[in-house]
Formats: C-alpha cells, sequence, structure tokens
C-alpha cells in the first residue's frame, strides 16, 4: 500500500526527503514526530530501528508517549508495521500511547491490524473453552457408549447362535486368517526370544544356588503360566486390533457403514462380529504356539550354554508341568485378551471421526486402551486365582 498525502506546507512528495524520528520531551511526556518519506526500499530503516531503541532508553523514567506524523508526506506498509511494533512495545512496557495527527488511512490500518491480533487471541480462548465445553458434553459418552456397543455385540452374538445373522462364513475364515496364520512370523520371533531372554536371566541367578537345570521350569511355567498369553495379547493389540480400527474407521470415512446400513444391514454382525470372533479362537491358539516357541527358546540356552541334553531338559520341563491347570489358566486368560482386542478395535473404529486425523487418533487410541485392558484384565485373573487358590 502506499499513500501520498501533502505535508503542512502544501508541497507533494520529493524524492530528497528521508524517514525521520524526531523527539521532544516536556514534563512527564514525550512527544514523537514521524516524517519524510517510510518506503519498503528504503535504505535507511535499520539505522531508524537502532534510533528507535536509544530513544527507548533514553525515555524509560516516561510514562506517557504522543505519537504524531505532522509532516509525513509518504509512507506504506513499512510504517503501518514500524508503528505497530513501536506501540505493541510501549504497551507492554505499561506505557501510555496517544496518537495524533495521523493519516487517515494510516489511522485505519493501525487500528485493523490491532483487531486482528484481538481476534485471534479471542479465537484461542474461544477454541479452548470450545473444547472444555465439548468434553464435559462428551463425558457421559464415554460410558454410555461403550456399553451400547457391548449390548450391540451380545444381540448380534445372539441373533447368530439362532441362525438370523448376516455374518457372512468367508469373512470369518479370512479374519481368522489375518488373525492366525498371518501372526505367526511375529509370534515366533518375539516368544523364542522371550524364552531365551528368560533362561539367561534365570541361570545367572540358580547358578548361585547350583540349581541350574531348574532353568527349565522357571521357563515353562512363565511361560504357559504369563508371558505366553501376555506377548500374544501386546502383539495382536498392535498388529491386529490396529487392523481393525483402521479398516472399520476407513469404511466409516468413506461412509461405506452408513450405506449398510440404508441396506438395512447390521453393521455389527457384518463387520464387528466375524472379526471379534475370529479374535476369540484364534488368540488361544496362537497362545499355545507362542508357550512350546519360548520353551523351545530356553533349550537353546539349555542345550547351548548349560551344556544339558535336550532329554533331560524336556523331562524337567514336563516335571514342572504336571498340573495342566496352568496351561489352562494361561488359555482362558487369552480367551478374554481376544475378546477385549476385538471388540475395542472395532469400537474405535466404529467410533472414528470422519477425516484422517481422526483415523489416526482412533488407531492409536484402540492399541493404547487394548494394551492397558490387557495388563488390567491379567492382574484380576493372577489376583482371582490367588484368593481361589489355584496357584
Amino acid at each position: 500500500m502506499e499513500n501520498h498525502p501533502h505535508n503542512s506546507n502544501g508541497y507533494q512528495d520529493s524524492q530528497c526527503n528521508l524517514p525521520q524520528l524526531s523527539l521532544k520531551r516536556d514534563g512527564g511526556e514525550v512527544f514523537i514526530n514521524i516524517s519524510g518519506k517510510w518506503r519498503l526500499s528504503c535504505p535507511e530503516r535499520p539505522e531508524l530501528l537502532k534510533k528507535w531503541r536509544s530513544f527507548l532508553r533514553q525515555t524509560s523514567k516516561f510514562e506517557i508517549f504522543n505519537v504524531s506524523c505532522s509532516e509525513l508526506i509518504y509512507w506504506d506498509t513499512s510504517l503501518v508495521v514500524f508503528l505497530r511494533n513501536a506501540i505493541e512495545e510501549l504497551e507492554r512496557s505499561k506505557k501510555t500511547v496517544v496518537l495524533e495527527n495521523l493519516p487517515h488511512g494510516l489511522s485505519s490500518l493501525l487500528e485493523l491490524s490491532k483487531d486482528s491480533k484481538t481476534l485471534k487471541e479471542k479465537s484461542e480462548l474461544e477454541d479452548l473453552a470450545d473444547d472444555i465445553e465439548k468434553f464435559a458434553t462428551d463425558l457421559p459418552n464415554y460410558f454410555v457408549k461403550p456399553v451400547v456397543f457391548i449390548g450391540a455385540v451380545i444381540i448380534a452374538l445372539g441373533e447368530w447362535l439362532m441362525g438370523k445373522s448376516v455374518m457372512r462364513w468367508n469373512d470369518f475364515i479370512e479374519c481368522s486368517r489375518k488373525c492366525g496364520a498371518s501372526a505367526l512370523p511375529i509370534v515366533t520371533l518375539i516368544s523364542f526370544l522371550t524364552g531365551l531372554t528368560m533362561a539367561f536371566v534365570g541361570s545367572v541367578q540358580l547358578e548361585k544356588f547350583n540349581a541350574k537345570i531348574y532353568v527349565a521350569d522357571l521357563v515353562s511355567l512363565a511361560m504357559v503360566r504369563e508371558m505366553g498369553a501376555l506377548m500374544v495379547g501386546i502383539i495382536m493389540a498392535g498388529r491386529t486390533g490396529a487392523s481393525f480400527a483402521a479398516e472399520l474407521g476407513n469404511m466409516k470415512l468413506n461412509e461405506e457403514i452408513d450405506s449398510l446400513r440404508t441396506f438395512g444391514i447390521s453393521p455389527i454382525s457384518f463387520l464387528v462380529l466375524p472379526r471379534t470372533l475370529a479374535l476369540f479362537l484364534m488368540t488361544p491358539l496362537l497362545t499355545l504356539y507362542a508357550d512350546i516357541v519360548g520353551i523351545l527358546g530356553g533349550l537353546t540356552v539349555g542345550t547351548s550354554v548349560m551344556n544339558f541334553s535336550a532329554i533331560h531338559y524336556f523331562e524337567q520341563t514336563q516335571s514342572a508341568l504336571t498340573n495342566m491347570w496352568e496351561v489352562y489358566s494361561g488359555v482362558t486368560k487369552s480367551l478374554f485378551f481376544g475378546l477385549i482386542i476385538g471388540m475395542v478395535g472395532c469400537y474405535k473404529g466404529m467410533n472414528s471421526g470422519r477425516d484422517s486425523a481422526a483415523l489416526g487418533k482412533a488407531v492409536t487410541s484402540a492399541v493404547v486402551v487394548s494394551i492397558t485392558f490387557i495388563i488390567v484384565a491379567d492382574a484380576l485373573f493372577e489376583t482371582i486365582f490367588s484368593y481361589m487358590e489355584l496357584r
């Protein structure tokens, strides 16, 4: 923006005039006069900033600053920026700023820039207030929606048992393949390394008592009781639970779920039930597989580091697992872990927002909530088993 006003003597813009700042002190007030030509291309602008800093140091004890432009003959947006920064700097120092004899256009732009800043500050406060209000409004839904979802799944399960469900068996088989066979490589790696690590750690401690052979007992009992089901649960939460949330969230984003409802097809029966049942059935099988692989990891350490024979190691493992409840307890927990992962993943996907950012949050939330519930459920099971003296 460029303006070419007349000065007080009536002559127009003169190319020889330079931007000027003049300072006058009178009593308890400071009078600052701006004159000359103010242009973005003016090479004297850095010097003017230094001069302004010098003015501020000289007048730090004054409270009132009068700013005028009585001899201004040319200005563009460089003067607007300079004045706005100067006024804000004075106001931050608790100074009173009085503007006098400013061109109408300059006054309007200064007021507009002030309103824009105030509007931005108000907008941030309003956004915060809206977020708080939304959280307070949605708080009941954090408890109501999960209950409604669980109820809908139970109803869909009852319809399936009565043969009235729209669930397709092909979907169930495909979900079982993704939850089961496709997860074998990562379950194998994690379980083997878990058994390997427990054997190494246990051998260091048991060697102090000359009882290294009990490494077989340690690894086998830890895998079938806790680590097998827990590691499979965590793996499936990060792998399959996130996948369910992403699939269903993307369907909601593309309005495919709304289309199912339009055709009278229950999304719970058609989408949620096959995934949840597949994970419910595959997780115990993966847990048994993880138990075996973890024991083989301990065997690797026993035979290669501790010089046990494989037959001796297996005999010790067999004697440690004479009570089959040790195995059943881990499988029982894995059933509930699979149910938790399937329900949470599908719930987060079905209730995600309708944009890509909300979909990402839903996937992350599905993993975090699933793992949290798995740890809590594992602790509850152990407490119940100990209270019932099943250990």
